[in-house]
């Protein structure tokens, strides 16, 4: 596994980071305890998760996973976006539903992640706390690596309240260090307002590349070590491109080393890295087949040649 050097936490992590946004809703608890295992052992040791995934639940089983590993991991976890209250009934029905999702994949997409829909108040400094004490009674450890405010807008970012917060947060011991997990306006308010901001999760794709406009937006007002994620969103959008148009595109591709049956996941994968060659890329890996081809593009040094390719073959072709 390749690792890059983390400055707010003083450390090297993996490259590639697991994102935990369906751990104990679309996937089981002991389904995401053998993937969370396994990917351990394939040198992934940044986690990624947040109070309202997994219908709630997130935080709870990966708690259960970092038993013995506490010292050799990496956790993020969030403060925004609350903890959902998920009625019995609806934890009861979830094994058949998931047991349903497998037998009829075409029904996944009903089975949602946790409801992230963001709420529209501002974040309260005062409520911080209460959510990292409950984060690290789930999670059974005594400190967050890092604490990420959750879709916040950019007044949250720079408010001195909650400025003020998150420093005594990390006076307590309760953090290491503070990031944003939000959008593009957000995370240049929030770097632009303080340093203590020393870390940046934000959406990319090779489609849409946020992390390349932050950075650019920014213009060297701020140094942060960026986590990207949703890179797996263009998916099908890539794989029909890839096959359309008489296979043009695939053939392209398979100069560069590319074939099936995996040649859209893993073209995604190298120009993650390629575009945060020195930052965390997350994906949510719940399988053996993805976790193994996961780690085995993550333990390759980032590639120069796919940035170039997507954006003369796949971006400026295909607007």
């Amino acid at each position: 596994m390749r690792t890059v050097f983390c400055p707010g936490l003083g450390r090297e992590v993996s490259a590639l980071g697991f994102g935990c946004a369906s751990l104990g809703s679309r996937v089981s608890e002991a389904q995401g305890l053998r993937a969370l295992g396994l990917a351990f052992e394939r040198g992934v040791n940044w986690y990624d998760v947040a109070p309202p995934y997994g219908d709630g639940e997130a935080e709870g089983i990966l708690g259960k996973f970092l038993a013995g590993r506490r010292d050799r991991v990496a956790i993020c976890t969030k403060f925004g976006i609350p903890r959902p209250i998920v009625s019995p009934a609806m934890r009861f029905i979830r094994p058949a539903a998931r047991a349903m999702a497998r037998a009829f994949p075409q029904l996944r997409g009903g089975m949602s992640k946790a409801p992230a829909a963001r709420s529209r108040d501002r974040l309260r400094a005062e409520q911080i706390e209460s959510s990292v004490v409950e984060s690290l009674r789930r999670l059974r450890t005594d400190y967050i690596d890092v604490l990420a405010l959750h879709e916040p807008g950019p007044r949250d970012c720079a408010s001195e309240a909650i400025l003020r917060e998150l420093r005594r947060m990390i006076e307590k011991g309760y953090v290491r260090c503070v990031a944003i997990a939000g959008a593009s306006a957000a995370i240049v308010a929030g770097a632009r307002a303080a340093e203590l901001y020393q870390i940046a999760q934000v959406p990319d794709d090779l489609f849409l590349p946020t992390l390349a406009g932050v950075k650019g937006a920014l213009a060297g007002d701020a140094s942060l070590f960026f986590v990207t994620y949703s890179v797996f969103g263009v998916h099908e959008r890539l794989s029909h491109l890839l096959v359309g148009g008489g296979g043009r595109l695939g053939a392209l591709a398979s100069q560069l080393g590319y074939g099936p049956p995996f040649m859209a996941s893993e073209m995604i994968l190298d120009y993650a890295f390629a575009a945060n060659p020195e930052g965390v890329v997350l994906a949510s890996m719940f399988t053996p087949a993805h976790i193994e081809m996961n780690c085995a593009r993550a333990a390759r040094p980032p590639r120069k040649d796919i940035g170039p390719f997507v954006q003369k073959f796949v971006v400026a072709a295909n607007p």
